[in-house]
């Protein structure tokens, strides 16, 4: 339910509105080790683009054509022509086929309107990428086949590397009261690269340190903005800002973490904890409202939009704030906010830190993205399985090194597990060529080497950088809810989220005592389904075993 608004988003600066809405509708819803090249993980015998020793090659005048229906995630992206698509060449004589990557769309309604077209006149791609919401309307309208059929640790083991076969047969199944499985995940970043940044020249003027906890937080906050850390001799500066577009309270405060909320839906201690219906948020609110009329948050916060506190940091106007990208504290990154500052002042300098020390500020993410198969598509059960075959390649070592950073030699070096990238190659083959390495072909798989035992070295990143995305990615996470989950009928999420994030905002503003959070939440629980919504995810999670 949560998880596509934590993976579309990227970063958890929506409105808590959006946050709701869009999980409810989800919800709804090979070892290259030497130089050698050899067959996709776990297959046996030759790739299916290979030729034994004195055998013919393959006729490419009988290649099948095998489509995938996906995406890209920069419209501005474009697959090159010919050869200079390597990705595309690589898997078309591995598997003997044409290869049909249809992308050329962003995900959304105007993606699914066109399938739907092709569909209804008995036209169907041979594999198609879907949202949960259009899985689970394509299984209520019986045009999905079950994949078991096509699904198995034996036949994809490179796929399997990225999910359990509990997580594909059992948490991600639409009906977890039958055995069959009518969509398997593609693999999501389970960790985001969140993190909450300070100016570390400004702690140095002032003689403060990290924060380590809100008290500290809230201190340091105090003093970027009453105590000149520019140095200017000028009151122009604030401690911290967040851009909550008019509406509920985000997850960039920190004083949500301090007061044991630790994400937006996760399990701790075999219960489910939803952040907005829960009693303690008053004492969040209450420790924000403190913030507030200290003065030391940008006043602009709540009806700011976007990233417009990330323009401010940068601008050297605010001194801490959230970022959910990974890359914002990444001076050798010309386009990163650590880079833009410099163009301001060259001595600003930001340091990564987790606002709260020990304690998760949020969840792992869930997949919500899926293969599906039609039962058009099924017809031709032989391209079924080789567009699977396609599939487990693109997740194999082989394929993810292919489609992350390009060609061995040319873009990236290889001792073992380490990779070197070669910046220069890689930015004039497909960075500076609208990234269509990343906008089109990472939809398979996620910025993600560890799973995989990959050690990826930019030579572009400074040693203190590198420290500090290790250090980010050893930060604690809650865990997770372990599926998908929908609500009851019956039950008005749209009214429950406008009430909850009216409150939330008018305590935080000073507008309403904390206590009145109380008598809200009351009423939520109570009269408005919360309760029994609260109890529905209960059992789903159960089933899924995430709550014993």
């Amino acid at each position: 339910m949560i998880r596509e608004g934590l993976n579309a988003m990227k970063k958890l600066n929506a409105s808590i509105t959006l946050l709701l809405l869009s999980s409810a509708v989800l919800s709804a819803c090979s070892g290259k080790e030497s130089g050698n090249s050899p067959s996709p993980e776990g297959s046996a015998g030759n790739s299916p683009g290979s030729t034994a020793a004195g055998s013919a090659a393959p006729d490419k005048s009988k290649r099948e054509t095998i489509e995938i229906y996906s995406y890209t995630q920069n419209a501005n992206a474009s697959l090159p022509a010919g050869d200079s698509d390597f990705v595309k060449k690589a898997i078309e004589e591995k598997f003997n086929v044409n290869l049909k990557l249809t992308y050329n769309m962003l995900e959304g309604d105007d993606r699914y309107n066109k399938l739907n077209v092709r569909l209804a006149s008995n036209d169907s791609p041979d594999l198609v990428l879907a949202n949960g919401l259009k899985a689970l309307e394509y299984k209520n309208n019986k045009m999905l086949v079950d994949l078991n059929e096509y699904i198995a640790p034996e036949k994809q083991p490179a796929y399997f590397k990225w999910f359990t076969p509990e997580v594909v047969f059992k948490r991600f199944s639409m009906d977890k009261t039958k055995p069959e499985i009518q969509r398997i995940p593609i693999p999501v970043l389970k960790k985001s690269p969140v993190s909450w940044y300070v100016r570390q020249d400004w702690l140095d003027k002032l003689n403060l340190k990290v924060p380590a906890n809100l008290e500290e937080f809230m201190k340091v906050a105090h003093a970027f903005t009453y105590d000149d850390p520019d140095g200017n001799g000028k009151k122009d500066t604030y401690g911290f800002s967040v851009s909550a577009n008019g509406s509920g309270i985000t997850f960039d405060w920190p004083q949500w973490m301090a007061n044991g909320i630790e994400g937006v839906l996760y399990v701790k201690d075999n219960k489910l904890v939803h952040f907005q219906m829960d009693y303690r948020v008053q004492d969040v609110l209450r420790d924000i409202n403190k913030m507030v009329k200290d003065g030391s948050v940008d006043p602009d916060w709540f009806l700011q939009k976007g990233t417009a506190h990330i323009d401010k940091a940068i601008q050297g106007r605010v001194g801490m704030v959230r970022d959910y990208g990974g890359q914002f504290g990444l001076a050798s990154v010309p386009s990163s906010p650590a880079a833009r500052s410099k163009e301001v002042n060259p001595n600003a300098k930001w340091t990564a830190f987790n606002a709260i020390d020990g304690v998760p500020g949020f969840q792992e993410n869930l997949p919500s993205l899926s293969v599906v198969v039609t039962k058009i598509a099924a017809k031709n059960k032989e391209k079924v399985e080789t567009a699977f075959k396609i599939l487990d390649y693109l997740t194999s070592e082989e394929g993810y090194l292919l489609t992350h950073y390009g060609k061995e030699g040319v873009h990236y070096t290889r001792n073992g597990k380490v990779i070197t990238l070669i910046p220069e190659a890689m930015k004039r083959d497909f960075e500076d060529k609208g990234d269509w390495l990343k906008a089109i072909y990472q939809v398979f798989t996620p910025e993600e080497p560890e799973t995989l035992g990959f050690e990826v070295v930019d030579p572009r990143q400074t040693a203190e950088e590198r420290e500090m995305l290790k250090k980010i990615k050893s930060y604690p996470i809650s865990a997770p809810i372990g599926t998908n989950v929908s609500p009851p009928e019956g039950v008005d999420l749209v009214n429950q989220a406008k009430l909850e994030n009216e409150t939330m905002a008018k305590i935080a503003l000073g507008e309403l005592p904390a206590e009145q959070w109380k008598t809200v939440l009351d009423k939520i629980l109570n009269e408005m389904g919360g309760q029994k919504l609260l109890d529905a995810y209960t059992e789903q999670i159960r089933a899924a075993g995430a709550i014993k």
